[in-house]
């Protein structure tokens, strides 16, 4: 979770693993693009990866339905959302969390890549899936990516919804530090708790959600993030033209991505967005108020499809 200049367990049943991949590659030995699948059923999840021109991309799939996406905060795997993404299964949606190229078990080239690379990256998991027109969620960093897939995948993307829509506004020094000490591997849990403040609304949570966070960090992730950041102009994914209706749902007290980035999206974007302020809540909105978090979804979701 870094800003735009700094972008930042599963069980296997062996034999039914086993199983699944041969019939998997006998079938799909002739495709282009492979999808290897096992499931574990204790939790309901399935996971795989997509094989595509240049990259393979992990994916995480549970529940049922039309079709929900999550894109993970820079120099994170996907899932510090699980309870996010288990309240909107529950609900009555199929949810598949995606991790990056370089992030979890997602490979690929690292050469000149961009913003749009990414998008291309989680279209093809979409398409290979068969999952058709998608409710792109992007968390953090995920938020330029859902973007940049609505502006070259608009025949994918049935909306987007953006957690934390930071870009423009950049946090301020303090909260910028604290980041720096969250990702650094050589951090105790004393120095991260200190500065867990900037990125919670409540610090009493910080230890809370500082479990729940810490598992999924991947700092190997970030000199990828960076350069594509860096390579994609603002301009290219901050505001993209179309009749796409978005959700911009926001912690009042966020200190990464300012509320104020919201508020400059919603202008520019107009009748098309639905600009949500959540109080009592910051930059890990998803895991500080998952329900509440869901609940949003979930609204502006039943909106779009009627």
């Amino acid at each position: 979770m870094r800003s735009t200049k700094n972008a930042r367990g599963i069980r296997f049943n062996g034999a039914l693993a086993a199983a699944r991949v041969a019939v998997l590659l006998v079938c799909c030995a002739s495709l282009a693009l492979v999808a290897l699948a096992t499931t574990t059923h204790a939790q309901s999840v399935d996971t795989g990866i997509v094989k595509l021109a240049d990259s393979n991309i992990e994916y995480f799939s549970r529940g049922k339905g039309e079709t929900i996406v999550l894109l993970p905060g820079g120099t994170l795997t996907v899932g510090y959302l699980n309870g996010l993404a288990d309240a909107l299964a529950k609900a009555g949606y199929r949810v598949v969390g995606i991790n990056f190229r370089g992030s979890g078990k997602s490979t690929g080239s690292t050469r000149s890549v961009t913003l749009q690379m990414m998008a291309d990256d989680v279209a093809g998991v979409v398409k290979t899936l068969n999952l058709g027109p998608v409710h792109m969620t992007g968390n953090d960093f995920g938020n330029r990516v859902a973007r940049m897939f609505a502006a070259n995948h608009s025949e994918l993307t049935r909306s987007v919804i953006l957690l934390a829509a930071g870009g423009k506004i950049q946090p301020k020094p303090a909260a910028n530090h604290a980041l720096q000490v969250i990702f650094n591997p050589a951090s105790t849990d004393a120095e991260v708790l200190a500065v867990m403040p900037y990125l919670v609304s409540n610090p009493a949570d910080s230890a809370r959600i500082w479990e729940l966070f810490k598992p999924y960090r991947d700092p190997g992730v970030e000199g990828i993030e960076v350069a594509a950041s860096e390579s994609t102009p603002l301009k290219t994914w901050w505001a993209p033209p179309g009749k796409t209706k978005y959700l911009i749902l926001q912690g009042t007290d966020d200190q990464i991505a300012p509320p104020e980035n919201g508020i400059l999206l919603k202008q520019e974007l107009g009748d098309r967005a639905t600009l949500v302020n959540v109080p009592g809540a910051a930059h890990l909105l998803p895991l500080e108020q998952p329900e509440v978090t869901a609940s949003h979804m979930l609204s502006f979701i039943q909106q779009v499809d009627r």
